[in-house]
């Protein structure tokens, strides 16, 4: 399609969908909901918000239950196991490397039996502080597949700011990396994450993702590296279903304006609104390649770097580095 054949359509499919919207708001919804994710209980009600002072609270599709580890990952096997889901390219030239939905799948879920078997269950908090790697969407993932709620905190933060974070949502686990690369320096996450520890009582384990492959200290019985542990856990792990507004991730604001406050986003009304934007305005397709220059420190690489493009089986770029290094 040309551009203007691209913006006519665009066009009249949203002339399409105001109207229905104009005729039953929660028809619509519905129909939108059920038709692009997979539920294993379809919701009957949409949108049931409420601003008012003495009632306030935000629902979408509260009756409903799904798992977005299935809708991002399971769904698509059948028909693109082979696709490439996740391209990632390195700080450095020619350290890329492609995953398809299928390994994608496989490696959700032996992480997801690695953090059960630290005792991880639904319901419990845990920390991602990790660099820009394919293992970061797959921590995500996973404690999304058991119904754990992730807090990724951006791995260029302090260990002061993790600490913070870690102490004000309680989490069980921290998963990190020994170090980050970034514009050819490494980043010290490991080190870092242990100065944060120190004030982190919560934390009961740590697992870290081999990265750089320089030594790093570890803390025995805390400390489990995923590369030694990874082939050991199975590569099935049954999803937890999870009620549209059950909690999928905490994020932290920045705390520009003052302390950071944990914003919390559930299942349901999250991943659907990210699969729909990401169709909508990008209408990215198995033959195109998706790249979201966020990290996934922040809600906009939560949203178009992990959920909306695999919710939608798409093809994600992951890049972990600068774009002026190297300058050649």
């Amino acid at each position: 399609m040309m551009a203007g054949d691209v913006a006519q359509a665009a066009a009249a499919r949203l002339a399409a969908m105001n109207t229905a919207l104009a005729q039953d708001a929660n028809a619509f919804w519905l129909a939108e909901a059920t038709s692009r994710l997979d539920w294993s209980r379809a919701p009957t009600r949409a949108d049931e918000s409420s601003f008012h002072r003495e009632n306030f609270g935000v629902r979408w599709f509260a009756d409903g239950e799904l798992n977005l580890s299935v809708n991002c990952l399971d769904r698509h096997l059948a028909t693109r196991a082979d696709q490439t889901a996740i391209v990632f390219e390195g700080d450095e030239p020619g350290e890329g490397r492609r995953i398809t939905y299928r390994e994608l799948y496989e490696d959700v879920c032996r992480f997801a039996n690695l953090l059960k078997a630290q005792g991880v269950v639904k319901g419990d908090r845990v920390t991602l502080y990790m660099p820009m790697i394919p293992e970061a969407a797959v921590a995500m993932l996973a404690c999304a597949r058991i119904g754990a709620i992730h807090s990724v905190v951006f791995g260029g933060f302090s260990p002061e700011s993790l600490a913070g974070r870690i102490d004000d949502c309680g989490s069980k686990l921290l998963i990190t990396a020994d170090e980050g690369l970034r514009g050819g320096k490494y980043i010290p996450l490991k080190a870092n994450a242990d100065k944060a520890l120190a004030h982190c009582p919560s934390i009961e384990s740590v697992i870290v993702v081999r990265r750089s492959g320089r030594p790093v200290a570890m803390q025995e019985g805390r400390d489990v590296w995923w590369h030694e542990h990874r082939n050991a856990m199975p590569a099935e792990c049954a999803p937890e279903p999870m009620n549209a507004e059950d909690p999928l991730f905490i994020l932290y604001t920045s705390g520009s304006t003052g302390k950071p406050k944990g914003v919390m986003h559930t299942t349901g009304g999250y991943l659907f609104w990210v699969a729909w934007t990401f169709d909508l305005l990008f209408s990215a397709t198995e033959k195109d390649l998706f790249w979201c220059t966020a990290d996934v420190g922040w809600v906009t690489g939560h949203s178009y770097v992990v959920y909306g493009p695999l919710a939608c089986g798409a093809t994600t770029v992951m890049f972990d580095g600068v774009p002026n290094y190297p300058d050649h």
